[in-house]
């Protein structure tokens, strides 16, 4: 934009601002509703997405998501309704992008892994917008579509394929002639004018850390250039594939499109009352009320669908993820696979009878070429039995079946995003319909321990050990846990060693400090981290539970101590421990984040 037009463009904003503050009488009354639909292989159906605004005077309610939000546009304030529990915050216009971004949940770079922010430093990310010419008419407005297309290139670790997203957004504006025709666009354009000028809703995008500079450039690309009237975005995820021929980029794999469009806008006179908070609503906290908002909302998009009603039509009375056979099957490696060197693994959900025999398999993912040969091993596995009220029941479990080419090493393959996010999608499905409950997930775990040679009881020790902690069996949490750690002695070159060590000593640990007992649980603590080289501990860290409930009974010393000893294994995490031992030596208990489990 060159300068005298830029100049223009703030005076037109600000005088737009300004026409907020106009005589109301002056004003027409409006209410716009907006209805939105989003499809993608792991969204729930029935979420509602739509969205309505009602204007009166200087006053504005915008709904959208469940959020409801009154501005006064004369006082310069926003108030944020929490209906569900009869609470409201009022805070200054000015505060509204600063408490956002601290409701919204955080990416500092510090908790960032050194490996993580070096990879997002080199993030390249590229935006191209543009006016495509085409118009459409929309509720008898005119309106002119803007094409952005922002791509992402995240780049990988040697060795992995590169990743890129891919955002295409069609957005369709009302012709700016069209205000001067339509009272009601006139005071949409102020209020969208409003916002960004005391709002700037774009500010918001500082707090995400180390994505703040490949997200950058899609700030002013997105800026509408006036009311929206409808949009249509797409995202898609592709992954390359290593030595892959130049020219030939993998295909994109779509995860989400989403449409809105403008469903209703008239000038009905609007009610005063819609501007009002409830005399019996009492005053709260607008970070908090914005937090439970998000939260519900990300429940919303991530929950498994409902329960239905009625028996399943393949009789199952159980889905036990994850069920080890008890004879296993090898499949076959078909020959049509070998010149294409395929990876192999496909996933599936077996339904089970009630001896434990596989009676049908579902593919779930996996290359085409491999899904047959799956089915048909699997078909021959055995498991078992799944038991319900002591009797045995038609059950579901997930195998997955592992090809390799004996002849070949596999390349690098290219997920597909799609069909694993579907996949995931349909096993939150089932679990849903058949839900377990903690002593259920134990009982079903002790069950598939029953017989298992050495070393599979050794790996199967660890989610024993967990599964008695949540299910409050604290006798059999801590015989598995010594079980666990016996076995480990008896397995130190095993990749499973660490998490023996660690797992067992905090369970220990935590049965200690919640039976009294400070000093044995301050002992575990600290063998807790004598893991050696331990694959998943060195990547994710350890588990923080047994160091926050130490915290809690004021056992700093300990505490830093135990952070000091996870340097030696946990070398990602060291801005983590940096932080939080800061946060211990003020005296605060840190926000462990993931690292509670």
């Amino acid at each position: 934009m060159q300068p005298l037009a830029r100049k223009r463009g703030r005076s037109v904003l600000l005088c737009l601002a300004l026409a907020l503050s106009a005589a109301p009488a002056l004003r027409a009354d409006v209410t716009v509703r907006y209805r939105s639909d989003m499809t993608g292989a792991a969204l729930p159906s029935g979420m509602d997405l739509s969205s309505s605004v009602h204007i009166k005077g200087n006053k504005v309610l915008a709904i959208a998501s469940g959020m409801t939000m009154i501005i006064d546009a004369a006082k310069q304030e926003i108030t944020l309704i929490d209906a569900a529990h009869k609470t409201y915050a009022t805070i200054p216009a000015s505060q509204y992008a600063k408490r956002v971004a601290g409701a919204m949940p955080q990416m500092p770079t510090a908790a960032a892994s050194d490996e993580v922010q070096a990879m997002l430093a080199k993030t390249k990310t590229t935006v191209d917008s543009k006016n495509t010419g085409r118009t459409d008419a929309i509720l008898g407005i005119q309106a002119v579509e803007r094409e952005t297309t922002a791509t992402i290139e995240i780049p990988m670790p040697e060795g992995m394929p590169g990743m890129q997203m891919k955002m295409v957004v069609h957005m369709w504006t009302a012709k700016p002639e069209e205000a001067l025709r339509v009272p009601a666009l006139r005071e949409l354009a102020a209020l969208n004018a409003w916002q960004q000028y005391f709002l700037d809703p774009t500010g918001s995008l500082e707090q995400l850390g180390p994505m703040t500079s490949a997200m950058a450039p899609l700030k002013d690309a997105m800026r509408p250039d006036g009311v929206i009237l409808r949009t249509r975005s797409e995202m898609s995820m592709s992954m390359g594939l290593s030595g892959a021929a130049a020219g030939s980029p993998p295909a994109a794999t779509p995860i989400m499109q989403m449409s809105t469009e403008l469903a209703e806008l008239s000038t009905d006179s609007v009610d005063e009352k819609l501007f009002r908070i409830p005399d019996d609503y009492a005053a709260g906290d607008f970070v908090a009320i914005m937090k439970g908002a998000v939260e519900e909302l990300t429940h919303a998009a991530t929950a498994a669908p409902a329960k239905p009603a009625g028996p399943r039509p393949d009789g199952a009375k159980a889905y036990v993820p994850s069920l080890s056979p008890i004879k296993r099957v090898e499949p076959v490696y078909p020959a049509e696979a070998r010149g294409q060197s395929l990876p192999g693994e496909v996933e599936l959900l077996a339904t089970l009878d009630p001896q434990g025999n596989v009676t049908n398999a579902e593919v779930l993912t996996g290359p085409q070429v491999l899904r047959q040969p799956a089915i048909d091993a699997v078909k021959q596995w055995k498991f078992r039995p799944v038991l319900r009220d002591g009797q045995p029941v038609i059950a579901l479990t997930n195998p997955t079946v592992d090809f390799s080419d004996p002849d070949r090493p596999s390349a690098v393959g290219a997920p597909n995003f799609e069909e694993e996010i579907a996949a995931q999608s349909r096993l939150r499905q089932v679990e849903s319909e058949m839900p377990r409950s903690p002593q259920q997930v134990l009982a079903d775990l002790e069950q598939d321990a029953v017989g298992r040679d050495p070393m599979d009881r050794f790996h199967a020790l660890g989610d024993l050990t967990d599964a008695a902690l949540g299910a409050g069996a604290t006798d059999k949490a801590a015989a598995y846990a010594n079980e666990l750690l016996a076995a480990a002695a008896q397995h130190k070159d095993d990749w499973d060693y660490g998490n023996a060590i660690h797992n067992g000593h905090t369970t220990l640990g935590l049965l200690a400090v919640r039976q009294g007992d400070v000093d044995k649980a301050r002992e575990h603590l600290l063998e807790s981290a004598q893991v050696g080289d331990s694959p998943q501990l060195n990547a994710f860290g350890p588990n923080m539970t047994l160091a926050k409930e130490l915290l809690d009974k004021g056992e700093t010393g300990v505490v830093l101590q135990y952070f000091s000893l996870c340097r030696t294994f946990w070398k990602n995490g060291a801005t983590k421990l940096d932080a939080w031992s800061e946060a211990v030596g003020n005296g605060k208990t840190p926000d462990f984040g993931s690292n509670l489990r």
